[in-house]
């Protein structure tokens, strides 16, 4: 039956590995792939530039194109309007005969196989002195639609649209602007000819194709370059970025291991983020080291006392129970073993404690109205003490501490003096004094002392001098460790001075609140 049991146990252990590493897979197979930040950051600076440059190319190419044409329409009709002013001068129908007297060109050239419908030549000069004609093709024709004059080798008809503002055709292959104007005589106001002017616009779509190309291509290198320097400067920015993230992983992958505090100087949000980890993980190591610290401490503490109950137990089940006496000095014992179990946990808890009061390390207190209660409860407990309290401070002097903390030290001190001061003077004196910075509380007794061998171990955790005394005195040895964790939380510090057989001083230094701060009384 034990084997079918375990048969089965395995059986279920194995279905629950397999039901694990499926989820696993599954897990892995819908978990969404992690992209680098710095991947991120370098195409997110490399769409912003595309995006800024790509607008600005954008306007400065239609701006520039609008410009271009503009100017190119401004000067042909320009040019038109001062050919057209030189031709109204006459007052007789425009001839290839006459027409040189109007245009400055003296010798005009005969066109090889260019004729009227008349068969008269047709006049042609390459410069006719007029700016900006050298893009231009300007035609004459006479009364009847005959061209008399051009500037140009080729030859264009006569538009029949009459225009005196440019319109956009396209001859063959070429495209260009043209503008076709009647010739009125200035003086008789009839029509003597027609002025017809072709501009070329294959030097603006060489200059337009020339420009375009040019900014694609500075839009490429742009991003190229926006690219590189976004990668550059991403990982210059994210290097203390990616050095907190290894000391994350370094946590994960190792929660037992050392905890090492993790140093930024970028002086922005990425230090400021790193300080609150380094303050997260301290504050997380000094949890767990105190829960570490407790379990062990009580592995060991308590193995003695469960030893000797144990004892105690099995010699009752075996005979002790039969024999009254035995059975009264078990009990007895086993209920002295729990009661400092009891005490020894407390006291435990309430050094684990300290370390997680972070909450209170701001909160002042009033010492001398402190020091009066508790003196006043010692007196009423042991009333064969002569208890004294001196003050050398203000009434109101305050202390940078816990009212519970500084309180709970006190109870020690004056518990302390009060359980060794044996057969010796019962004689405790409390006194208040202060420095520059600090409130000071000494404890002082005419007890039993400690021995000077000892006095550098008191404030170790379970330390006591004399173990056969303290035996009979009882204790758990973690009072002035509780004392020393306290000071040691408000930045103080704790001393002692003894003597065997003259008593013992125990010195408590505790700073003042800041003079800027609120006081907040408890």
């Amino acid at each position: 039956m034990a084997n079918l049991n375990s048969d089965e146990e395995n059986q279920k252990d194995a279905k629950n590995t397999e039901d694990a590493d499926n989820s696993a897979k599954t897990d892995g197979k819908s978990k969404p792939r992690k992209r680098s930040i710095m991947l991120k950051w370098s195409f997110a600076n490399m769409l912003f530039c595309f995006v800024i440059f790509t607008t600005f190319a954008a306007i400065s190419f239609q701006t520039s194109v609008y410009f271009f044409l503009k100017e190119e329409k401004d000067n042909l009709v320009m040019v038109v309007n001062q050919v057209t002013k030189n031709l109204d001068n006459t007052e007789v129908p425009l001839t290839a005969d006459n027409i040189y007297k109007y245009l400055n060109y003296k010798e005009p050239n005969v066109l090889a196989n260019a004729y009227d419908e008349d068969g008269n030549d047709v006049k042609s000069a390459e410069n006719i002195g007029i700016p900006g004609i050298y893009r231009r093709t300007f035609q004459i024709y006479d009364i009847k639609g005959n061209m008399i004059f051009t500037t140009k080798t080729t030859s264009l008809p006569l538009s029949a649209t009459k225009s005196t503002k440019p319109m956009v055709i396209t001859l063959g292959q070429t495209t260009g602007y043209i503008v076709t104007r009647e010739i009125k005589s200035a003086k008789t106001g009839k029509v003597v000819g027609y002025l017809q002017s072709f501009n070329d616009l294959k030097y603006y779509y060489n200059v337009r194709n020339k420009l375009l190309f040019l900014l694609i291509g500075l839009e490429i290198i742009a991003m190229i370059l926006a690219n590189i320097i976004g990668y550059f400067v991403s990982d210059h920015f994210l290097k203390p970025l990616a050095k907190l993230h290894s000391a994350m992983k370094k946590i994960v992958n190792s929660p037992s291991g050392r905890y090492e505090e993790v140093e930024i100087d970028s002086g922005d949000e990425i230090e400021e983020l790193a300080d609150v980890y380094n303050a997260m993980m301290a504050k997380t190591h000094d949890y767990i080291s105190g829960q570490e610290r407790f379990v062990s401490d009580v592995s060991h503490e308590l193995r003695t006392p469960l030893a000797v109950l144990d004892g105690h137990i099995n010699l009752l089940r075996r005979w002790g129970k039969d024999d009254p006496e035995q059975l009264v000095d078990s009990l007895e014992a086993a209920h002295y073993e729990v009661q400092k179990m009891s005490a020894m946990i407390q006291d435990m808890l309430n050094m684990t404690r300290l370390k997680q009061t972070d909450d209170y390390k701001n909160k002042q207190t009033r010492v001398v109205d402190s020091v009066e209660d508790m003196v006043d409860n010692f007196r009423m407990i042991h009333q064969d003490f002569v208890i004294e309290f001196e003050r050398h401070v203000d009434f109101e002097a305050h202390a940078q501490i816990y009212k519970n903390h500084y309180e709970q030290a006190l109870t020690v001190l004056m518990d302390n003096a009060v359980k060794y001061s044996g057969d010796a003077e019962k004689y405790i004196k409390v006194t208040l004094t202060e420095d520059a910075d600090n409130i000071i509380t000494t404890v002082s007794d005419h007890g039993l002392g400690i021995n000077a061998d000892d006095l550098s171990h008191v404030f170790e955790r379970f330390f006591r001098a004399d173990k056969a005394r303290n035996r009979e005195i009882g204790g758990t040895g973690l009072g002035l460790s509780i004392i020393s964790n306290i000071a040691e939380l408000y930045h103080g510090q704790v001393d002692v001075t003894s003597k065997i057989g003259k008593g013992s001083a125990f010195v408590i230094s505790i700073p003042k609140p800041n003079l800027t701060d609120e006081l907040e009384t408890l």
